[in-house]
């Protein structure tokens, strides 16, 4: 009998006794059975197909039948059921003798235990239900306090209501793409939570105004409004149809049906299309059954599928959720929500396509605190911002998001620490939770550090002082026999096993209970956390400057655009020593940047002089430097376009003073992070040791690790410096810094001074930046934006 005898021999006998099997099954079995024959043992054939039978829940007593009569014929009886076979089975013939039982395999030891239990369970009487097997649920509850168990739960994202939360971590670690992989529900975040990512609002509608373009934002709404303004085309003001406009308004119904269900498919088929694995095969199976849906919905005829049930429930709800809008309210709140982030009158009523991208990064933030979701995620929200913006901002989210959680990404200490009240630090791809602004966890961090240096000093003192009682005791027991002082040297073995920490860090006597799993030793070690290890950038130092007087001198100069009647700055007059620190101050579009320009000699004023030392080397970083960079380059190769004699080991000698090494300066630019491209930049102005350095707005997309290291550099550089920043952190670190000694060698007296650029008029500001920064606040609280 050949092998494709066996599998059609096993499907007709399947037939006969009745016994129907998943097509999967039945294809698998057809596939294996096809390398098999009758002339294998019927023990074997057995083994290998009986699990599907029991799969399909046969009766054990028929699958026995089943396996009697395979290839031997089958018989039935006139009623078309089985014949039942002879009680002996088989011939006896070859049967072993009653006194020897043949053994039992382990498969039919099984076969034997499941016949047993299916034939309990179909004895049980029905008036006495069977108890159901218990079911094992595995739960495990984390608490974010408890700092002793946080490494358990470091890759949970663990969140409060209405909590505001600051993500930090070094540049390239991932926290944007953490907040992208929230807002696009790739991770298992519940359904009902509405989470929303400023990036998703950064596609724009170029044709209508930004008033418009902030109202769109909220989908729901504008979907009702849609709706609405269909039916009340058909129905007027009364939510009743008559006979006159029924088909017109069963078209309409069903417009509204197939629309709201693409939403639906669309949804689905970006889930499906993020989503891996067995999620994934679950939403492409979701993805598969509304699309059906969907195509059948579409198929259908208005005038038949649109019922006067279907019609009144479908009116009803669009009219209802239309009565729910406030249209005065949500324009009054778009309106204060871009005037606070520094929208003109003018701007607001513009159309989009006549804003620049920093307007446009403006606008993807008014567009996110308009909609208001569940949990808001913003990625450098103070970008592109000025002092104003940013003060207004961060008092709207103080006061006005009520209910709401937020998780901040910034590198603008001062704005962290104003609104959040929680920490979540991302490092080595593990989250870590501190309850505290960043400050409470700069300065709790720091303090655990200092405390466990010093349990570890006293730890190893204590260690050394064993080890010696050890060593003297062992000499002297084998000197003079002393069993005594074995025992000692037992009892000094186990303090020394015990050294470790004696509390936990929230300040409870250590004990055993407390350490869960398995360890070598009775106390836990003290660990000390790694600092984050942020590259230095180190500043060349100028060449010698033989000359004391003003390195700039800006003498009663104004300047006027060509194409505008009007002075962006007027009769400005300023000196620049070559060691002096100035600071610009002004809110955007205050003529800061023009001011800058015209002093490195990117323009000429349009009255008035401007004075530069001819031997004045001048490192300019403007706001657009970074986007100067050819994208398609590599680091090496942007520095040589730049200067031609370089090698390839100088260029990475160079990049490395600013902490761009390894294959970093073989990648392409388009492919490096914000921070990345900073530096760059950076490096290429540091390549000429420029005797002043201009930086306008320098910290944007730089971590705080970076910050504090360019803080740092900038301090120490001997030349002048002129700055502008909207960072308050970083303005008073270099501005108020620490005053040179009266006795310093060098002679050098570092002129600081801050300067307010206001209405084409630059004028020094006597106070310190906390007093402008609480004269800003107060302009901003009495004006209409607050």
């Amino acid at each position: 009998m050949t092998s494709n005898s066996l599998a059609t021999q096993f499907q007709a006998h399947l037939d006969d006794f009745q016994i129907s099997l998943e097509p999967s099954a039945l294809n698998y079995l057809t596939s294996m059975l096809a390398v098999m024959s009758m002339s294998d043992k019927a023990k074997d054939i057995r083994d290998a197909t009986e699990m599907f039978l029991e799969e399909a829940e046969v009766d054990p007593e028929k699958i026995n039948q089943f396996y009697t009569t395979l290839g031997k014929g089958n018989v039935k009886t006139s009623s078309g059921t089985l014949a039942s076979v002879s009680a002996s089975g088989p011939s006896t013939e070859h049967a072993p003798p009653l006194d020897h039982p043949k053994p039992v395999s382990s498969i039919e030891a099984r076969r034997m235990k499941r016949a047993q239990k299916k034939a309990a369970t179909a004895a049980t009487p029905p008036s006495q239900p069977t108890e159901a097997e218990p079911k094992i649920v595995a739960t495990a509850q984390q608490s974010r306090f408890h700092r002793e168990t946080l490494v358990t739960s470091s890759k949970d994202i663990d969140m409060q209501t209405a909590c505001d939360m600051a993500l930090v971590g070094q540049n390239g670690v991932g926290k944007t793409m953490l907040m992208r992989c929230m807002a696009d529900n790739i991770l298992a975040m519940p359904s009902n939570l509405n989470i929303l990512h400023i990036a998703q609002l950064e596609t724009f509608n170029e044709s209508t105004t930004v008033l418009n373009e902030v109202l769109e934002a909220d989908k729901a709404s504008t979907k009702a409004l849609g709706e609405y303004e269909v039916l009340h085309a058909i129905l007027g003001d009364a939510p009743q149809s008559t006979s006159s406009n029924t088909a017109q308004l069963n078209i309409a119904l069903h417009k509204i049906l197939i629309s709201r269900m693409e939403t639906r498919v669309i949804a689905a088929q970006q889930l499906a299309q993020k989503r891996s694995g067995t999620r994934g095969h679950d939403a492409r199976q979701a993805q598969l059954a509304i699309e059906t849906e969907f195509t059948a919905l579409k198929a259908q005829d208005p005038q038949v599928y649109v019922s006067p049930d279907i019609a009144t429930e479908l009116i009803t709800d669009v009219f209802d959720k239309f009565a729910l809008i406030n249209f005065d309210a949500r324009k009054a709140k778009a309106r204060k929500i871009l005037r606070g982030l520094g929208f003109e009158e003018a701007q607001v009523d513009a159309r989009v396509q006549t804003l620049s991208g920093g307007w446009r990064m403006q606008i993807a933030l008014a567009k996110a605190l308009f909609v208001g979701p569940d949990i808001l995620l913003l990625d450098e929200p103070t970008n592109h911002l000025d002092l104003p913006a940013i003060l207004w901002l961060q008092g709207y989210l103080v006061n006005e998001t009520a209910g709401l959680t937020l998780v901040i990404v910034s590198h603008d200490r001062a704005f962290l620490n104003a609104v959040t009240t929680e920490t979540i630090i991302l490092r080595d791809k593990m989250l870590k939770y501190h309850a505290g602004s960043f400050a409470d966890y700069e300065s709790t961090s720091e303090e655990q550090r200092v405390r466990k240096q010093a349990l570890l000093d006293i730890q190893a003192k204590k260690r050394a002082k064993l080890v010696a009682s050890i060593q003297h005791n062992v000499q002297k027991a084998r000197a003079t026999g002393d069993d005594k002082r074995l025992g000692q040297v037992a009892s000094r073995k186990k303090k020394l096993d015990r050294l470790g920490m004696e509390k936990t860090e929230d300040g409870k006597r250590f004990k055993v209970s407390y350490w869960a799993g398995y360890h070598t030793s009775a106390r836990a070690e003290i660990e000390m956390e790694k600092a984050l290890k942020t590259a230095s950038i180190k500043i060349p130092d100028p060449p010698p400057f033989r000359y004391h007087g003003s390195v700039f001198t800006v003498k009663n100069a104004s300047f006027r655009y060509p194409t505008s009647n009007k002075d962006v700055l007027t009769d400005v007059s300023l000196d620049v020593g070559p060691h002096a620190r100035i600071a610009l101050l002004g809110p955007n579009g205050c003529g800061k940047t023009t001011l800058l320009n015209m002093m490195v000699g990117v323009t000429q004023p349009t009255t008035g002089e401007v004075y530069r030392h001819p031997s004045l080397r001048i490192g300019y970083f403007s706001q657009h430097v970074v986007d100067q960079l050819t994208l398609t380059r590599t680091p090496i190769e942007e520095m040589r376009s730049r200067h031609p004699g370089l090698s390839e080991q100088e260029c990475r000698a160079h990049f490395g003073t600013v902490g761009v090494s390894g294959n970093t300066v073989l990648r392409k630019i388009a492919n490096l992070s914000g921070g990345q491209r900073n530096r760059i930049a950076f490096a290429i102005i540091l390549y000429d040791a420029p005797h002043v350095l201009v930086i306008d707005e320098i910290t944007n997309h730089l971590d705080m690790g970076t910050v504090d290291r360019l803080v740092e550099a900038l301090e120490g550089f001997e030349g002048a410096l002129v700055l502008v920043s909207h960072d308050v952190w970083f303005m008073k670190q270099l501005m108020e810094g620490e005053e040179d000694d009266a006795d310093d060698e060098s002679n050098v007296q570092e002129e600081r001074a801050f300067y307010v650029v206001r209405n084409g008029a630059v004028k020094r500001w006597k106070k310190d930046m906390d007093g402008y920064v609480d004269a800003v606040m107060k302009k901003v609280r009495k004006s209409d934006k607050y």
